[in-house]
């Protein structure tokens, strides 16, 4: 089983919701792995990782608006 690992690393403007979608694509794309399982870990102690589906951008803007 192949192994792949990359670190990224995103400057922020403070509170909110960052996309990084595309990404993560990347990086998967770059691995030439194509079944597996990927992993992302959030360094930050107050910073969270959401995972959502994003077929309406409104979904996105009532989860800030909640928090």
């Amino acid at each position: 089983m192949g192994v792949y690992h990359e670190e990224l690393e995103f400057h922020t403007n403070g509170k909110g919701t960052y996309e990084i979608t595309h990404e993560v694509q990347s990086v998967v794309h770059k691995s030439h792995i194509r079944n597996g399982t990927v992993t992302v870990f959030v360094k930050h102690t107050s910073a969270s990782l959401v995972l959502m589906e994003n077929a309406d951008p409104s979904a996105r803007r009532d989860m800030e608006v909640f928090f």
